[in-house]
């Protein structure tokens, strides 16, 4: 008979999600600050503004009016027009109410994606590096993960050339991240033009991650829903978290065809019931102001970008892209590891983290072998910081 307590039998589909590596060297991080040591985290991927006020104003207005019960399984009506109408608006398109849905955060969108779309058997196209949601998921839902191996010689875009490779009979759908976290990258108008002529011949899926759309620092943000057909093959999902800065409060969005949209209210209800009616209120408000008030903080970050990356430049045996998107960069240190003669680069980064107090996170935590030899920065930080954070970094090299 055996002797393991009844709750720690757990199902085979439980066991396909993990938790995201990146994680583990922020725990690492907080284990330093408690030995005393100074840490300068270019670890997580948070911006460090506020939102405008009004937006706060919104939220707590939302709760004194009693905005706190349940709502619909979408989200508001009125957010999911405003919603709408924005998208048509940013990407020349025709976007219908009914084919919004507001969801908590974007990664749940991305769960509900993943899940709708995928049979067991079915081949996911998954970037690698990536974000780590995206694979995990996958075999959660009984399928396949095909990882498509991002090259820095192509400035980490998934080329549709690249994913011409990686399809087989089996292929189901491609999962797009653009901008792309970790690497950066941000694909031109004909790698979307060229994977949606995939989608179209193949009979594909395309699930669109667009979450970091505003963060683009030279030439433009091509979004799959300007294309005309999108509705027939692609899942756009986005959300408030990263425009916004409104991380903590869950508020995430999909688009697409009236008839998924309608699944995902039935999926929505049976995991979470609805998203939270005040944070919508909050999002709805931030619509209403615009992107104009952004147009500063864009600026502010692609000034941390060159900082970061001049200073990443300077560090011995380190090679960083000047990537045009996110608020990360993605240094090659493959050098580094084998001049210092560490194992790998996780070791490097626990090496940096505890010798110089500066937290970097190792590329495999994103989460294959596309990353090995790479390490994630997060420029979060105000430029002062992160001049000083990568200061330590190449005095920490340079005396080894």
């Amino acid at each position: 008979m055996s002797t393991i307590p009844p709750t720690l039998v757990h199902s085979r589909l439980a066991e396909q999600l993990e938790a995201e590596g990146a994680f583990v060297y922020l725990d690492l991080a907080a284990e330093a600050r408690k030995r005393g040591i100074d840490v300068i985290s270019f670890g997580i991927g948070q911006p460090d503004f506020k939102p405008p006020s009004e937006v706060l104003a919104a939220i707590k207005e939302a709760i004194d009016e009693g905005h706190i019960g349940y709502i619909s399984s979408l989200g508001l009506l009125e957010l999911r027009a405003k919603v709408a109408e924005y998208l048509s608006e940013k990407y020349d398109t025709d976007v219908k109410p009914e084919e919004v849905a507001i969801t908590v955060g974007a990664k749940s969108a991305i769960f509900m994606a993943i899940n709708l779309l995928t049979r067991p058997g079915d081949e996911v196209v998954v970037p690698d590096p990536g974000f780590p949601a995206y694979e995990c998921t996958v075999r959660f839902a009984g399928g396949r993960p095909a990882f498509l191996r991002l090259r820095e010689e192509d400035e980490f875009r998934m080329t549709p050339e690249r994913v011409e490779k990686c399809l087989t009979k089996n292929t189901r759908c491609i999962l797009v991240n653009t901008p792309q976290n970790p690497t950066g990258s941000v694909l031109k108008k004909e790698d979307v033009e060229g994977l949606l002529e995939i989608a179209k011949r193949e009979k594909l899926a395309i699930i669109s991650d667009e979450i970091y759309e505003d963060f683009v620092y030279e030439g433009r943000h091509y979004s799959f829903l300007s294309m005309p057909e999108w509705r027939d093959y692609v899942v756009y999902i986005s959300g408030f978290s990263k425009t916004w800065a409104m991380t903590g409060l869950r508020i995430g969005i999909m688009v697409a065809r009236k008839e998924v949209i309608e699944k995902v209210g039935v999926m929505a209800i049976n995991i979470y019931s609805c998203p939270p009616a005040p944070f919508q209120y909050g999002a709805l408000k931030a619509l209403e102001i615009g992107l104009d008030w952004f147009k500063e903080i864009r600026e502010e970050f692609k000034k941390r970008r060159d900082a970061a990356c001049d200073e990443l430049n300077r560090i011995p045996s380190v090679k960083a892209l000047r990537m045009p998107g996110t608020f990360y960069l993605f240094p090659n240190v493959k050098e580094l590891v084998a001049k210092l003669g560490y194992k790998d680069v996780r070791e490097l980064a626990k090496a940096i983290l505890f010798e110089a107090g500066v937290a970097l996170l190792p590329g495999t935590a994103f989460p294959l072998r596309g990353g090995d030899g790479f390490m994630r920065l997060s420029y979060v930080l105000p430029v002062d910081k992160i001049r000083e954070g990568l200061r330590r970094v190449r005095e920490w090299v340079e005396n080894k």
